[in-house]
């Protein structure tokens, strides 16, 4: 229903000015939403441009680290023996590890004898005695 068919009984002057009026409303809120809308696209451009710059970053970021494990790899490949194969330190670390478990192992067999008691005994007579039923028989 516009608003020139609900005012029949006014004058035509009066239903001009209502429908001009109503002409203004009606621009001004497509012109909000205009606004609006080049608002929200010029944000939605500096977060694309944001995310773009961080992108081109992680990349960067990425191929340094791909080159440098290509460097490792190539400086890997240079440490080949003259036979052929590569030269291993695993069973220099096996080894180093093999003799400090027995350093340590030594240690505690030292200091149990020094004392007269191992550690597996000592706790055991510490613990209270307990029956079948579950209660123990010390107070």
């Amino acid at each position: 229903m516009s608003v020139g068919s609900t005012m029949k009984w006014m004058g035509r002057s009066a239903r001009d000015k209502a429908e001009s009026m109503a002409h203004e409303v009606k621009d001004r809120a497509t012109e909000r939403r205009l606004e609006r809308a080049t608002s929200e696209t010029e944000r939605l451009r500096h977060e694309n441009d944001l995310l773009r710059d961080e992108v081109s970053e992680s990349r960067a970021e990425h191929r340094r680290i791909l080159d440098l494990i290509e460097e490792r790899f190539s400086e890997m490949a240079a440490e080949e023996d003259s036979d052929g194969k590569k030269r291993s330190h695993k069973g220099r670390w096996f080894l180093f590890l093999v003799a400090a478990g027995g350093g340590v192992y030594y240690w505690f067999r030292q200091r149990g004898a020094q004392t007269g008691e191992d550690e597996w005994t000592s706790n055991l007579a510490d613990m209270p005695a307990v029956t079948e039923s579950g209660t123990s028989t010390t107070l």
